[in-house]
């Protein structure tokens, strides 16, 4: 058979077009990826600040436990505790029975220049 007449075999590499294709699923899949990893960095930083919310709420109910007479205390707003920086609390106290009080514990803080506010209560008892 002549050499004329041979088939041409394609070259055996990659076309631009495919390196072009190929690259632009990469891009895709590392932009989606990257978002997620946004996306679960906030809902981490959300999680950790509810959790010192959470932290500081029941400390603060802890101390208040240790009060004999929790009905004399009075109500406290825009408190600070030495070990939770950047967070506020409100302690409400309301009688519920004869000799049980509410406190109610609202905790503050700033997250992405939005305010937040988480509230907890308990009951203590007037010994």
């Amino acid at each position: 058979m002549n050499a004329r007449h041979r088939a041409r075999r394609p070259d055996p590499g990659f076309t631009l077009l495919e390196i072009l294709i190929s690259l632009m699923i990469l891009i895709l899949s590392l932009v989606s990826i990257f978002a997620l990893f946004g996306a679960a960095s906030a809902s981490h930083r959300r999680a950790v600040a509810s959790q010192n919310a959470a932290q500081l709420a029941w400390t603060v109910l802890a101390e208040l436990e240790q009060f004999p007479r929790p009905a004399q205390l009075p109500n406290l707003a825009g408190q600070k505790h030495p070990a939770f920086d950047g967070y506020t609390y409100d302690v409400n106290f309301k009688r519920f029975g004869p000799n049980e009080i509410e406190a109610e514990v609202v905790v503050h803080w700033k997250r992405g220049g939005h305010d937040e506010t988480e509230t907890y209560r308990t009951i203590l008892l007037d010994r």
